[in-house]
């Protein structure tokens, strides 16, 4: 890989970061527009739908039952009975200005070898 397609690629991520930031400041305006239109808007080729997610607490019971999941998928990945499902090689660009961004909570289990 040549230094430019690095270059290039950093570039992008910047321009990507900046769009993203500008689409979050958006969304709150957006959201609450299209949910008084009727939760569905037509804008060109478009259409913009409302949603809605929701997000639970739950008891000691379950959180004790995610342990013993986690627990168990260590267990079969060390002894080697989990099979792997898939491989991807990916790059992660952080910026030596800012501390590194947390992964979110709503990552998938699937996504996580343990």
């Amino acid at each position: 890989m040549e230094r430019s397609d690095i270059e290039r690629y950093v570039e992008l991520r910047k321009q990507i970061a900046e769009l993203e930031a500008q689409l979050e400041e958006l969304k709150p305006q957006v959201v609450e527009h299209v949910h008084e239109y009727g939760d569905k808007v037509k804008f060109g080729d478009y259409v913009l739908r409302s949603q809605v997610t929701r997000s639970w607490t739950y008891t000691a019971a379950v959180d004790d039952l995610k342990k013993q999941l986690t627990e168990k998928r260590r267990e079969e990945v060390a002894q080697g009975i989990a099979q792997l499902k898939k491989e991807t090689r990916f790059v992660i660009m952080t910026s030596l200005k800012q501390p590194p961004e947390q992964p979110h909570d709503s990552q998938a289990d699937e996504d996580y070898p343990f």
